[in-house]
């Protein structure tokens, strides 16, 4: 508990470091002493944070929780972790409480109280999160009185709630599916990807999740309340749209097969069962959608916004392959993210049709949790806490133990990339390159850590 306190401590002085109270924004652009100030504390943060979480392994719920809430505290009254993303929420409410319609308004260009604070690649952009993510971003900025601080600070509120939901509906959907419910707390809760991002960073992400993890806890809870579930998912999509992929396991779970049954005799025993809980579940969350569509009163602009994320730099690999196409033709970026990002959403889309094959009928939760994390990983543009979508599912499922050190050495190395980008500026493929080659080492750290833990 005391290591992951240490580097939690540590990552919020990287926090006020890398914010316009500290030595001002990490960037690349700033001088090589800066970005060494800034990203030398989280870089010792982050590994300190891990080392706890791996000693935690067999700890109960309570001390889980405990060690959860004292890793937390140091971030909640420290500046955006690792991201501006909180500067441009804040801005987008603004915008709103202003009377604008946030999908035709480019961020920035109104003299807003946050307007100077948001990254400067987003200036000027529209924005592309669905109304429900802005009418809370809204109120959290009616309630702070649009104070630059104290704003920022309660931009935090929502992500806290939405935690503590995720950590209050994993034991429960845990247990319903035969998993040891403190397993999947640590692995989904305590994890750092989640302190760092979800707390940390005050990603809006953590929003969409809780609603979703919610609508699967209800299917869990009172089977004959699916469509309920089902409305909570599409409340979770009007945050952020991956989320309705959950629908699938809020409206099958009550009918699945079970996780012993093939899935060729799973889809027998489920399909006339499916070929209508699937429809109704899917009108289910598309009404939960709409609600908020409709109260906003601004439609579906989000699908036509300039701030798209694929637009900008990240560690994905199809942005990877579009910037070595970028050099090999001297076509136009945007014209190479264009061509290759279509060919990893088909590959995606595949491997989440092998997914919905192999367990949607059987272990419908099992195939939320994976085909999240397929679509993240395939999608053109990859943040870190895009790997929560699904991720915080993977301790309820089954997982075999191979597949568990993969997931802890996954979280690993994207932690390390989010220090390295963002706070110590490195170029992408460096990073990725080091992300690929720590892996292997990093595998061996958390097998040992988890036969030492089973030994005591």
């Amino acid at each position: 508990m005391l290591t992951g306190l240490a580097g939690s401590v540590l990552l919020a002085v990287s926090a006020w470091l890398a914010s316009p109270w500290g030595l001002g924004f990490a960037g690349r652009n700033n001088t090589l002493p800066i970005r060494w100030a800034q990203s030398a504390p989280a870089v010792a943060g982050i590994a300190l944070l891990f080392m706890g979480w791996l000693g935690l392994r067999t700890a109960a719920i309570g001390q889980l929780w405990r060690s959860f809430v004292i890793w937390c505290a140091p971030l909640l009254v420290s500046p955006p972790l690792l991201s501006k993303d909180a500067w441009a929420y804040l801005e987008q409410g603004w915008i709103v409480l202003r009377g604008f319609d946030p999908y035709l308004t480019g961020l920035s260009l109104n003299g807003g109280p946050f307007a100077e604070r948001v990254d400067i690649y987003w200036q000027g952009t529209t924005t592309v999160y669905p109304p429900l993510a802005l009418l809370i971003q809204a109120g959290v900025v009616a309630i702070s009185g649009t104070h630059p601080f104290w704003s920022l600070l309660a931009m935090r509120l929502p992500g806290v709630l939405a935690v503590v939901v995720i950590g209050a509906c994993l034991p429960r959907i845990a247990k319903a599916t035969g998993q040891d419910a403190a397993a999947a707390l640590w692995l989904g809760l305590a994890n750092p990807l989640l302190v760092v991002h979800f707390v940390g960073g005050a990603h809006n992400d953590a929003w969409a999740v809780a609603l979703g993890v919610a609508g699967i806890w209800c299917a869990v809870r009172w089977r004959a309340a699916w469509p309920l579930g089902c409305v909570l998912v599409g409340l979770g999509m009007a945050v952020k749209q991956p989320i309705g992929l959950m629908m699938v396991a809020v409206a099958l779970y009550g009918v699945a097969a079970g996780p012993d049954v093939p899935a060729r005799q799973a889809w027998r025993a489920t399909l006339g069962q499916a070929v209508w809980r699937l429809p109704v579940g899917l009108l289910a969350t598309l009404a939960g959608f709409a609600v908020p569509t409709l109260v906003s009163g601004w439609g579906i602009g989000w699908a036509t916004g300039s701030g798209a994320p694929q637009t900008a730099g990240s560690q994905s690999v199809a942005h990877t392959m579009a910037a070595t196409l970028q050099m090999v033709t001297g076509w136009p970026m945007a014209d190479c993210v264009a061509f290759v990002g279509p060919i990893f959403l088909t590959i995606g889309a595949v491997i989440i049709a092998w997914l919905g094959w192999r367990y949607a009928a059987s272990r419908p939760i099992t195939f939320a949790a994976w085909g999240l994390v397929a679509f993240a990983f395939t999608y053109p543009s990859l943040q870190p806490w895009y790997a929560l979508w699904g991720g915080v599912l993977l301790g309820a499922v089954v997982l075999s133990a191979r597949a568990s050190d993969w997931v802890v050495t996954l979280t690993g190395c994207l932690l390390i990339t989010s220090v390295l980008l963002d706070y110590a500026g490195w170029p992408i493929p460096v990073v990725q390159t080091i992300a690929v080659a720590g892996a292997w080492p990093l595998l061996r750290v958390v097998e040992r850590a988890r036969l030492g833990a089973s030994a005591t």
